[in-house]
């Protein structure tokens, strides 16, 4: 009975030891002044840009978040955008008018190590301006008002928002289609494939003379089509023979249509890649 009471007491007192040191470590450390923070270029930034060292500025300081990087709840890509370059944008929309939460940025502060000025040392100004957080209160709620901010008001009605766009179709757990294309006004611009294969074929590698090359005529043509037309041009590719020539005895049937819609309705569904 003894050996029982011994056992959970040791168990207890290590739960509270444990409880002691979390909030121990999750208390922000001693602030440092901002001009005491060691200067750090444009193009010094830029040299940390990727998964191995990730370093991102916001508000004027620089965070080393490299070793964040694998614990980000996202995709890792879509953190990676924004290593190496000033990302006080992505940081003030989480989502459309939504900053990261006081928590996440209690969590930054562990990974500054510098503050960012341009060659003659001068600090760089955040691209987007002051965060609505730092504006008067009447200029907050203007910021984030549907009747004021167009891009909220859009995710309200559902309807896609301006930005990057990156979707894939997958059949079989191969990817098939991988697409990327950027909307401005509800219109497609700089669409082109990622990825485009079937069979083991790929065909972004298909050079002319190649017996499959004609259908890689009529993918080119998908984009040719679909460039500056409205996002719901995309419908017509459940009718591919309306989008594309016949080439070479090819028939528009023969680009399977619906996997290319498939692959820009996803990025739709996955929203905003990158914002504008």
């Amino acid at each position: 009975m003894n050996k029982v009471a011994y056992t959970a007491f040791i168990a207890f007192l290590a739960s509270i030891l444990t409880l002691l040191s979390a909030h121990v470590l999750s208390q922000p450390g001693e602030e440092r002044s901002h001009d005491d923070l060691d200067p750090i270029t444009l193009d010094e930034l830029a040299e940390h840009g990727s998964a191995e060292s990730c370093w991102k500025a916001i508000h004027g300081r620089v965070y080393d978040i490299t070793d964040y990087v694998p614990n980000h709840p996202t995709e890792e890509e879509v953190l990676l955008e924004w290593c190496g370059r000033e990302s006080t944008e992505g940081w003030d929309n989480k989502r459309p008018g939504v900053a990261h939460s006081p928590r996440a940025e209690a969590m930054l502060e562990r990974y500054l190590i510098g503050r960012l000025v341009d060659d003659s040392g001068e600090p760089v100004e955040p691209e987007p301006g002051e965060p609505a957080a730092a504006m008067p209160e009447s200029q907050a709620k203007q910021a984030t008002s549907p009747a004021q901010d167009e891009r909220l008001a859009r995710a309200l009605l559902g309807l896609p928002l301006d930005g990057h766009y990156r979707g894939v179709f997958t059949d079989r757990g191969s990817i098939q289609v991988n697409i990327t294309f950027d909307l401005r006004d509800g219109h497609i611009e700089s669409l082109s494939y990622r990825h485009l294969a079937y069979r083991g074929v790929d065909y972004l590698a298909l050079e002319e003379g190649d017996e499959l090359y004609p259908v890689m005529l009529q993918h080119r043509q998908i984009i040719e089509r679909l460039e500056g037309a409205p996002i719901t041009r995309i419908f017509a590719l459940y009718e591919p023979e309306s989008m594309v020539d016949d080439i070479d005895g090819y028939s528009g049937a023969t680009l399977r249509g619906a996997k290319v819609i498939s692959a820009i309705r996803d990025a739709l569904n996955r929203g905003v890649y990158a914002w504008p």
